[in-house]
């Protein structure tokens, strides 16, 4: 058994995300102990391992480290973990692999409770449950790859290193992680019918983002969103109301 408080660390790229569940854990969970919050995963790698808290309630979407990768990279250490995640078809699949604890933004208090309550009646973090889950992503990112022809022969590049895509007449032009872009010859109205159910949204019709990189939705001026490379893009009005609703707002 547990002890009855227990130290926690939040991470999570959104100061409001680490706020709330601040809050809401302060509130209805006095028996978890926050002993520090990071909004950047690499600075939360670096300092975890001295901290050494009892549970990680980590965000999934993050830049630079996703949650899954930090939590691989910490997997030497004896930390349980309750991951944070607003909703993502890939995520959502790697849990139920898994059956690890995990919860829905905006978080739910009772089901925020009942995570709590499971955790004080662990003795330890279930190994095979995180194994399952690092072998299921692992196995994903083999096939989780986009094919771009472009003028020079065929890119094979990760998901997740694509931020945005911008149309540009019949071509598409995909900004990446890097920094680098890369034109191909399809339209973006076919990459969207390809990366449609894999976490990529057309926002606008000469934009689709990859909902991963996406940091916040900005209301004003007919609303915007703001990317993780800095980048802001226009959201249409006929897609405004689709779009926040399929973010779960």
């Amino acid at each position: 058994m547990m002890q009855t408080n227990l130290k926690a660390v939040i991470v999570d790229d959104e100061q409001s995300g680490i706020e709330v569940l601040e809050y809401t854990l302060k509130k209805h969970c006095p028996e978890i102990e926050i002993v520090q919050s990071f909004s950047s995963s690499m600075e939360a790698l670096a300092k975890i391992p001295t901290i050494m808290p009892d549970v990680l309630f980590i965000d999934v979407e993050m830049p630079q480290l996703n949650g899954f990768e930090l939590v691989e990279k910490l997997s030497e250490h004896q930390l349980q973990v309750i991951f944070t995640t607003a909703y993502n078809e890939f995520a959502l699949k790697a849990f139920r692999v898994s059956a690890l604890d995990y919860l829905l933004k905006p978080i739910d208090v009772e089901e925020l409770k009942a995570a709590v309550s499971k955790l004080k009646t662990i003795a330890k973090p279930d190994h095979h449950a995180m194994d399952a889950l690092l072998e299921y992503i692992k196995s994903q990112k083999q096939i989780n790859k986009i094919s771009i022809s472009t003028e020079k022969g065929i890119h094979f590049i990760d998901e997740e290193e694509v931020v945005y895509c911008l149309s540009t007449g019949p071509y598409t032009v995909f900004y990446l992680t890097s920094g680098q872009e890369v034109v191909c010859s399809k339209s973006l109205g076919e990459y969207e019918k390809m990366l449609s159910d894999r976490g990529f949204y057309r926002i606008h019709n000469s934009s689709l983002i990859n909902v991963k990189h996406l940091k916040r939705f900005i209301r004003t001026d007919g609303g915007y969103v703001e990317m993780s490379d800095g980048k802001t893009l226009s959201v249409s009005r006929r897609k405004k109301d689709e779009f926040l609703s399929y973010l779960g707002h």
